[in-house]
């Protein structure tokens, strides 16, 4: 029997609710799991590359949000394979005003914006199963779907932080754009914030051990609400006007480094628009399957490619700043 997979099957929205662990009705499951057996009862050359599609497809899916979490502080963008990941970068100088004599010619304010390209990587992963344990059930396709997703998103979570680190912290911005203090140094820190307030409304954005120390700064006075705040979450909601938000962060298996750092804290103006984030991402294409089978070793492995780029982007000044515990 002759089955076909798209992008856009049935299957494939199963696969991804299983992956994430979402309740799926019996009957959804129990027709999943027949098309995946139909396919693997017989696994020649169609069937198995049906099953890498299928595979490819699903994280596909659950790529388009695994980075949601970002967009506070950056403009992502999805394109397709023949796409330019073009983004547009305002010019931060903007229309200024000027007293003059009367009659004397008033200096130009260039206003406007420039496009830049974000070039892209490619982001691969190579699954090996032996055709035995495919066919016997014993690989389970939503547990490798999930790891596989899993492994995807926190490769492309450490180019992200790693563009932000060697753009902001890399010795090319000092205060009020980058400060850093052996814990919290409030002096260093409210001049920063002072600066971005000037902008907007100002967000503080990091992991929760970084911004949970906010409670612990000197000279700090907690309310009961406070202390009952933090006692709850781990972290105060406010500082001194900001919201504070924790960022999603995440572990290794098998390692207790966390992928994102645990020591910075990020300055958000917010409602900035895309244009002005300086944090690019693009996702180009979806993820493209390649199959093979070893005949000597009787393993079937799949490799799974995303192109993926990351870029900080400013004209001036940066819109965004950071502060970086010692």
């Amino acid at each position: 029997m002759d089955i076909n997979v798209t992008r856009h099957s049935p299957l494939i929205k199963v696969l991804a609710d299983q992956a994430q662990n979402k309740s799926v009705e019996t009957d959804k499951v129990e027709e999943a799991n027949e098309i995946i057996s139909e396919l693997l009862k017989e696994p020649n050359k169609n069937n198995l590359e049906v099953i890498a599609n299928t595979v490819a497809y699903t994280i596909t899916d659950l790529q388009q949000h695994e980075l949601d979490f970002m967009n506070q502080i950056a403009d992502q963008k999805t394109i397709g394979w023949n796409e330019e990941a073009a983004f547009k970068v305002k010019n931060n100088n903007g229309l200024r005003a000027v007293f003059q004599a009367r009659g004397a010619t008033t200096p130009r304010s260039y206003v406007g914006e420039k496009q830049i390209t974000v070039n892209t990587e490619e982001l691969s992963i190579r699954p090996a199963i032996n055709i035995m344990d495919l066919r016997t059930g014993r690989v389970n396709m939503s547990d490798l779907i999930r790891e596989a997703n899993r492994e995807m998103t926190l490769k492309k979570i450490e180019r992200v932080e790693q563009v932000l680190h060697d753009s902001i912290g890399g010795g090319k911005y000092q205060t009020p754009f980058y400060g850093s203090g052996t814990g919290i140094n409030k002096q260093v820190l409210d001049s920063q914030i002072q600066y971005f307030r000037g902008m907007a409304p100002v967000t503080l954005l990091g992991d929760i051990a970084a911004v949970g120390l906010l409670a612990n700064v000197p000279g700090m006075q907690m309310s009961n609400n406070m202390l009952d705040e933090y006692n709850n979450n781990g972290f105060l909601g406010r500082y001194i006007g900001c919201s504070v938000i924790t960022l999603q962060n995440a572990y290794r298996d098998g390692e207790t480094k966390p992928i994102l750092a645990d020591n910075w804290i990020y300055i958000i103006p917010a409602g900035m628009s895309a244009d002005s984030k300086n944090l690019k991402i693009v996702n180009q294409g979806g993820v493209e399957a390649f199959d093979a089978t070893d005949i000597n070793s009787k393993t079937y492995e799949m490799r799974l490619d995303q192109n993926f780029g990351v870029a900080f982007v400013t004209a001036h000044n940066p819109t965004m700043g950071a502060y970086c515990i010692n």
